[in-house]
């Protein structure tokens, strides 16, 4: 049976173009479009499409538009056809669910991913491999079962090199690795997603083999088997074609341990950046989805990832993979107006800003601005709290040597900042309790009416 597509483009002749072109399809029946927003949903309503093209609308921005009819319409397949500029969406939309193209559209994509839409709801792969359709059915409701534990995904990241992002990811993970819930030490895993020049490894003096590259490796052999099972060669694909394969695919959460190293005095596991600064340029934006899916899916409490001082793949999708984003700077001008650049950006994606926790590190008892002058030029709202580090003879001891003051003996009060820090994002399990409990007791009539 054909599927039907709707198209939202403003540009009429290419929309009349590729009408023209899908006219002959076996796979695509073409039955509307719009060209202004107000025409969408009524449309939509009205033609009962089973997949959606989205392309451009001067009336808003496309991850915008997107977004508002993946709510609006969360039963349909949709697709979001990119230009060059529109491509920083991607990370955005794939987190959404959306298939994401580049333009020019060309009539064999649509093509293939209205296969590909039957292909994952087991049509044509019961049809043409029933063994292996059931076995990979049976391992996604696995996958599913592994997610019911609820667990935190936390994010760091800051705009700019130098602002001791590595040093807090580190500090957090281990501080984290050091609580407990139901009697049981917390299962934590920190990921290096600098790829290139990452040093989470180094911080902690652990070797960088396996890494993550090593599970990219792995990857790719399963997709170029994946597409030999179908008849194509590998050397003859695209971009695109991978994207779609990995959107497809599966990994399970339980191969993660053959890639993480472990931190023998706190039992933090990390997956490290690549050995190889080489390496990092075979890592793909498809990749780092499935690794991110499959890490969701996975048995560990809490995920943190540090992330490299840029706006790559790689820091989008950890960004929008997180729950919790950790936003790291220093009370300095450049470091300052790079958060505030990075904010109006999340803000003009509709990024949810309740996420971003924003640390100021380095903090000495005198400096130019204040933490309300800054709170303020980052126009946050007076009551958001931003967590100062302070600066600490310690912290250059604990890079050099590789020792997380989460270890050291004693307190100090860079150590007190990033356990207070760690509590906001993770609650302790006696203040989770205590918030439950309190959120069951049902007042007294006179609390209620003295309230």
């Amino acid at each position: 049976m054909k599927k039907r597509l709707f198209i939202v483009d403003e540009d009429a002749s290419s929309t009349g173009e590729l009408r023209e072109k899908l006219a002959d399809s076996q796979h695509i029946e073409v039955c509307g479009h719009a060209v202004r927003l107000e025409e969408v949903w009524r449309a939509v309503q009205a033609t009962s499409p089973d997949i959606l093209l989205v392309s451009s609308l001067q009336e808003t921005e496309l991850g915008v538009l997107c977004q508002q009819i993946r709510f609006a319409f969360p039963h349909l397949a949709l697709i979001a056809a990119c230009s060059a500029r529109e491509l920083l969406w991607e990370p955005f939309l794939r987190n959404l669910g959306i298939w994401v193209i580049a333009k020019p559209i060309q009539p064999m994509q649509i093509e293939t991913l209205a296969f590909q839409f039957s292909t994952v709801l087991g049509l044509a792969a019961l049809q043409n491999h029933p063994h292996r359709a059931v076995a990979e059915a049976r391992a996604e409701q696995t996958y599913v079962a592994d997610f019911k534990e609820p667990k935190h995904l936390i994010t760091v990241y800051g705009p700019k090199g130098g602002v001791g992002k590595t040093f807090l990811s580190r500090e957090l993970a281990v501080y984290f690795s050091m609580q407990k819930k139901a009697g049981r030490p917390l299962q934590v895993l920190a990921v290096d997603f600098n790829l290139d020049l990452g040093t989470f490894a180094t911080s902690l003096n652990l070797p960088r083999t396996p890494n993550l590259f090593s599970w990219v490796q792995v990857i790719d052999t399963h997709l170029k088997e994946r597409a030999l099972r179908d008849g194509r060669n590998p050397d003859l694909l695209h971009h695109e074609d991978w994207q779609e394969y990995a959107t497809a695919m599966r990994l399970s959460p339980q191969d993660i341990a053959k890639y993480v190293v472990t931190h023998s005095q706190t039992g933090l596991h990390v997956l490290t950046s690549p050995r190889e600064i080489r390496h990092s340029f075979e890592i793909r934006d498809y990749h780092l989805y499935l690794i991110l899916e499959t890490l969701k899916n996975s048995s560990y409490d809490v995920i943190l990832i540090d992330t490299a001082p840029d706006t790559t793949d790689a820091t989008i999708q950890a960004l929008f993979f997180a729950e919790r984003v950790v936003m790291v700077g220093n009370p300095v001008v450049d470091s300052i107006e790079n958060i505030q650049r990075m904010l109006k950006l999340l803000r003009e994606a509709e990024y949810p800003e309740e996420r971003i926790q924003i640390c100021m590190n380095r903090l000495q008892r005198k400096e130019l601005f204040t933490l309300d002058e800054i709170r303020a030029y980052f126009q946050l709202h007076p009551s958001r709290k931003i967590f100062p580090i302070p600066d600490d003879a310690e912290v250059k001891k604990s890079i050099n040597t590789g020792t997380p003051m989460m270890l050291y003996p004693g307190r100090t009060a860079a150590k007190d900042a990033i356990e207070a820090l760690g509590k906001s994002l993770v609650p302790p399990e006696a203040e989770r309790v205590d918030q439950q409990e309190k959120g069951k007791q049902r007042p007294s009539l006179l609390k209620w009416l003295w309230r």
